[in-house]
């Protein structure tokens, strides 16, 4: 990354995904605050730490989202792609959360079963606040990809959000 070109007191755009990243987290975070007793409770039973049970769905929310919005500004042209991808990472983070809570608390000699149970359960309790997170953080991402504030950066490439001088205006230039 180049510093040189950037003009001295600007900051530089903010990159997509981590944008992306931030939305994501924040919202699933948010969602899961809503059934913090419960997952307390599951981390109990786990025997489980019960920050690690409301950190870990939120960091695979954030993963899934850097994975689902790849190319972003330039494949996901409308709201519908964006919600689309917001549905796909509400579904694998809950399909992901259930298979960590049904590995800590299941037996292995009924697995399957606990599985389908902790499934049921998990998307009964935690799958509406989950889900509406996504698709708010989904409508988000899709607005500014719609929008195109100038403190995001949407090429990859380093660049100031605010615009440099050129060389005639520069006071040094005369």
């Amino acid at each position: 990354m180049d510093l040189t070109a950037i003009v001295p007191g600007t900051q530089t755009a903010m990159p997509l995904h981590l944008f992306i990243v931030l939305v994501y987290g924040i919202c699933c975070w948010l969602a899961l605050a809503i059934i913090e007793p419960v997952m307390r409770s599951f981390a109990v039973e786990a025997g489980m730490s019960s920050w690690m049970f409301i950190a870990i769905p939120g960091l695979l929310a954030m993963l899934l989202a850097v994975l689902s919005y790849v190319r972003a500004a330039t494949v996901v042209t409308t709201t519908e792609h964006s919600m689309s991808r917001a549905l796909l990472i509400a579904l694998l983070t809950w399909i992901a959360v259930t298979s960590m809570i049904a590995w800590l608390w299941c037996p292995l000699h009924n697995a399957l079963r606990c599985y389908s149970n902790t499934l049921i359960t998990t998307g009964i309790v935690g799958g509406g606040p989950l889900l509406i997170g996504a698709m708010v953080a989904g409508g988000l991402v899709a607005a500014v990809l719609k929008v195109r504030p100038a403190w995001i950066n949407f090429d990859g490439r380093p660049r100031p959000i605010a615009r440099e001088l050129s060389p005639l205006s520069r006071p040094d230039a005369r």
